[in-house]
């Protein structure tokens, strides 16, 4: 076995409030295939996809695991779910080059492996986290982590596991068609508990009864004063400016005077200046692209008055473009800083 670390605060800077932000990895850990091993693999063809991309390859219906290599399939021969009567073709070549273009011209499946291993792996946050709660995932047969939980307190921390590989099993148990991972889950934040039972995890519609995918508010404010949000409102004409970068690079943009209210249905107002900022064309903040074409900043008070909220907002555009270089490592090339 192989152990991995990565901290993610020295390679991505840290957040606010952040004291620990480390990744782990523990690779060739072995599978448990007791059952297999005593009464032998049941081969099933697997797959994912629809309509012109659909792809078939053969696992074990017990345990979940994959013949290596795992085969391509006909689809319309092999059909999802059927059990795979076909060969095994027991000779591959052993040079990964080689092996990729007999994969592509040979449907067969390989050999099962003697000694099947997967990787453990996690993400430890220390310092902060979005909200209180824990899930659990299932993936689907086409995910990269089959098995994945969150375990959060806020503002304490937030715990993330993940398996690659081990729990095929369990995935074909419970989630073996479809292309859509399955999600149980608890968390509150925002003044509302959210809740998931077996839920899509990237998909969401109207049509899903509560019970399996709703919220409910909790915060006695929002219940008797109503929940509190955000209001703008358009001051004048629009402006064209220049952000003008420290590195000495220059961005035409569009600015927008709001005047910012968060309240409640009942009770008191807070009001605050915000400038909206259109940059069409995109200021670059990251080495291999990530341009950023849009986004808000606050300005005091003290700057609209007397019609200082044009430099003001261009300087805090300027501020925080910067401080994104710095967090990714860009520099702009002839850098004039």
């Amino acid at each position: 076995m192989r152990i991995h670390t990565l901290n993610y605060r020295r390679r991505d800077g840290a957040r606010q409030g952040e004291m620990v932000n480390y990744g782990f990895w523990v690779y060739g850990v072995p599978r448990v295939i007791a059952l297999c091993r005593l009464f032998g693999h049941r081969p099933v063809v697997d797959g994912v996809g629809s309509g012109t991309h659909i792809h078939r390859w053969v696992a074990c219906d017990r345990c979940g695991i994959r013949p290596e290599p795992q085969g391509a399939l006909d689809p319309d021969r092999w059909h999802l779910g059927h059990p795979y009567t076909g060969a095994h073709r027991l000779n591959w070549p052993v040079d990964p080059k080689e092996q990729r273009l007999a994969v592509k011209a040979s449907q067969e499946p390989g050999p099962w492996p003697h000694n099947p291993t997967g990787t453990l792996g996690g993400q430890l946050v220390i310092g902060t986290s979005p909200n209180t709660g824990f899930s659990i995932k299932i993936g689907n047969a086409g995910s990269e982590q089959m098995i994945a939980a969150r375990l959060g307190v806020w503002p304490l921390g937030v715990l993330y596991l993940h398996t690659e590989s081990h729990g095929n099993g369990l995935q074909r148990r419970l989630n073996r068609t479809g292309q859509e991972s399955r999600v149980t889950q608890v968390s509150i934040h925002d003044g509302r508990m959210h809740w998931g039972i077996w839920a899509k995890r990237d998909t969401w519609s109207k049509q899903d009864p509560k019970w399996q995918n709703g919220s409910v508010r909790i915060d006695p404010r929002d219940i008797l004063l109503g929940e509190r949000r955000y209001s703008y409102e358009t001051i004048g004409e629009p402006v064209q400016a220049v952000v003008r970068m420290p590195h000495g690079d220059d961005h035409v943009v569009t600015l927008t005077l709001e005047r910012r209210t968060l309240a409640r249905r009942h009770g008191s107002k807070k009001q605050t200046w915000s400038v909206d900022i259109d940059a069409r064309a995109g200021i670059p903040t990251k080495p291999h692209g990530g341009n950023v074409t849009g986004f808000s900043v606050t300005i005091p008070d003290s700057a609209v008055p007397d019609g200082q909220w044009v430099a003001v907002a261009c300087a805090e555009a300027a501020l925080r473009m910067a401080n994104d270089r710095a967090r990714y490592g860009y520099a702009p090339a002839g850098d004039a800083a």
